[in-house]
């Protein structure tokens, strides 16, 4: 058998297909346009995409299994639909992507299941990427925000109202300035790149301008990028002292950075990291780049049929 996860996000979506024995069988990237003043557009051009995703693979001799959309935003109980979506993909909020897939394209309808986009991708990572093998893993997506999500004992944690693993909201600072949630200071104002302006005083216009700026040798970038080294460290020290991770995975765009991350990343761990018995937590990039969320939305799939 065979389970589905589409990854939908406002530019587009990512598609994986995996069997029973954990093989990725087919990846595939639609582009889509995010129309955010058109929410019946933006609505009925994703269903689109999991009807076409859904065509493709059961006309490759697929037999589905399970197919689970993964979306910013907060599950319902159910795993049905989003419930709060603030200021993203408009239209999409409170959608019942099975009642909604069989009105617009009966000949593909399913049962979908719905999973927050952060918490795919660290279950993809953990069971397919970088957290193989390991049982207590947290991941940080470093892009425009600062997502996460942990799996701990090897199940992945959502919490009573499944905002578990927001880690990009945790407070480095109580009287710093707030992102799009009312906490302050969070590691995603310290690190996400809608935040770069405003944290270097309009200076540099995104985190990409700071990370090249500074490899010019500007001395200001150079210390903005110091600054968000640091911001990263305290938070990765601060999330293990939480949840004891044995690996910590870091994805998103940042990454990209390289040595020019990792190597200063890991002088800062060494001065902030609680190590009791002197063992440091593995910092380590992730594995399934750009299919991180939709290898890890199939894999939610297969396993809640599983469970159940």
């Amino acid at each position: 058998m065979h389970h589905l996860g589409i990854d939908i996000g406002g530019g587009s979506a990512k598609v994986s297909l995996v069997d029973d024995a954990s093989n990725v069988r087919h990846q595939a990237l639609v582009e889509l346009v995010d129309h955010a003043d058109e929410p019946a557009t933006n609505r009925a051009a994703r269903v689109d995409v999991v009807a076409s995703a859904i065509a493709r693979a059961t006309a490759d001799g697929a037999a589905l299994a399970s197919v689970t959309v993964a979306m910013p935003g907060i599950v319902d109980a159910a795993h049905r639909r989003i419930v709060s979506l603030p200021g993203k993909l408009a239209g999409l909020e409170g959608v019942d992507w099975t009642t909604e897939l069989a009105a617009r394209a009966p000949a593909h309808a399913v049962a979908v299941t719905v999973l927050n986009d952060a918490h795919a991708a660290v279950l993809g990572e953990a069971r397919l990427g970088a957290g193989r093998g390991a049982f207590d893993v947290a991941m940080l997506t470093l892009g425009t925000g600062v997502g996460g999500g942990v799996v701990l004992g090897g199940q992945l944690l959502e919490g009573r109202n499944r905002r578990a693993g927001h880690l990009g909201h945790i407070s480095l600072d109580p009287y710093g300035e707030p992102s799009v949630f009312p906490t302050p200071g969070s590691l995603e104002w310290h690190l996400g790149d809608a935040y770069a302006s405003a944290r270097t005083g309009g200076r540099y216009a995104s985190n990409e301008a700071i990370v090249a700026a500074a490899r010019r040798g500007e001395a200001a970038a150079a210390v903005d990028w110091q600054r968000m080294i640091r911001a990263l460290a305290v938070g990765i020290a601060s999330i293990v002292n939480a949840f004891d991770c044995e690996r910590v995975i870091l994805g998103g765009g940042l990454v990209l950075a390289g040595p020019r991350l990792f190597d200063p990343l890991t002088r800062e761990l060494a001065e902030v990291e609680w190590r009791p018995g002197g063992i440091a937590v593995e910092v380590v990039p992730a594995a399934l780049g750009r299919h991180s969320g939709s290898v890890g939305a199939a894999v939610f799939g297969r396993e809640r049929g599983v469970a159940s």
